[in-house]
């Protein structure tokens, strides 16, 4: 069966605009993170390219936020040599696998299964940015005690931003990849087809 996807340059150019909305003003966790890495997911063919787009998008806006937004709090070299950012950017690999899975199963984000499809893997994503950021702020010492209650008592506290989290993903995640599906519509030299 065919499967309509965009080609590489819309994509690249979707997940950059996607990584802007990062760098403006925003409610915690109320990003769009998931939506870059499950474009490239499910859309970027090459092995290498799924990942290092995200991965590449992600280090330029984490840089720039760095230096520049939180400059006070945290310089660059150790934001990016701690625990909790290589479990940050091992989250964004683990959504880039669901992109993998939704772009394995896409036709048309018009269809009513599809949308259900994106928005089940905009909601794990959320879930497992959740566990796994939250690990690495317990595990970096800045949650509560080394302990269960202290891993727990970590999640606890991270419950109002899952919340962010979710709504965040399920906005930019529909709004990134219908505003691809509508380009492809309009703009059919936007597509390449690829053969399951």
């Amino acid at each position: 069966m065919n499967s309509k996807v965009p080609k590489f340059f819309p994509v690249v150019a979707a997940i950059s605009i996607a990584c802007i909305f990062r760098l403006i003003p925003h409610y915690p966790n109320f990003t769009p993170i998931a939506a870059i890495a499950m474009m490239g997911g499910a859309y970027l063919t090459s092995g290498i390219m799924r990942f290092a787009v995200p991965f590449l998008a992600m280090l330029v806006s984490d840089y720039i936020t760095v230096s520049t937004i939180n400059a006070q709090w945290i310089t660059p070299a150790e934001y990016f040599t701690s625990t909790e950012t290589f479990l940050v950017y091992l989250a964004v690999a683990l959504m880039t696998l669901i992109g993998r899975w939704y772009g394995k199963r896409n036709q048309t984000l018009l269809s009513g299964a599809q949308a259900a499809r994106l928005g089940f893997a905009s909601f794990a994503s959320a879930l497992i940015f959740f566990l796994v950021s939250n690990l690495g702020t317990w595990i970096s010492g800045h949650g509560l005690e080394m302990t269960f209650s202290g891993l727990m008592g970590t999640y606890a506290l991270g419950i109002p931003f899952f919340g962010y989290n979710i709504a965040g993903n399920l906005v930019y995640s529909f709004l990134f990849f219908g505003l691809l599906e509508l380009g492809m519509q309009r703009w059919p030299e936007l597509v390449r087809q690829r053969v399951k």
